[in-house]
């Protein structure tokens, strides 16, 4: 299992949510952020958006975040996967690929 944490420009945010919810992956977990990069631009408005997968997902998750949220300009955003060990299920306490 994995952890997508992808920090998108905020006009790109609806179109990237939408892709992501028509492609059957699991859900995802929305945060508004500002950050700045290494052009230091100052804070810029941004959404970070966390999706937890399996390993089978990960590299589908990146290319359609990458090919929607992608301008070609400073300050699109960044994509990082983090490993997991586990997860739970608060509901039922369903742990693993299952809680996803």
């Amino acid at each position: 299992m994995k952890k997508i944490e992808a920090i998108v420009r905020k006009e790109k945010f609806e179109e990237v949510c939408t892709v992501l919810e028509d492609s059957g992956l699991g859900g995802i977990t929305v945060t508004e952020a500002k950050g700045f990069g290494n052009h230091r631009n100052g804070l810029q408005p941004k959404m970070k958006i966390d999706i937890y997968v399996d390993e089978f997902q990960v590299e589908k998750a990146i290319e359609m975040i990458r090919r929607v949220a992608r301008t070609g300009v400073t300050g699109d955003g960044k994509i990082a996967v983090l490993p997991m060990d586990n997860i739970v299920r608060i509901r039922n306490g369903e742990e693993g690929a299952g809680a996803i």
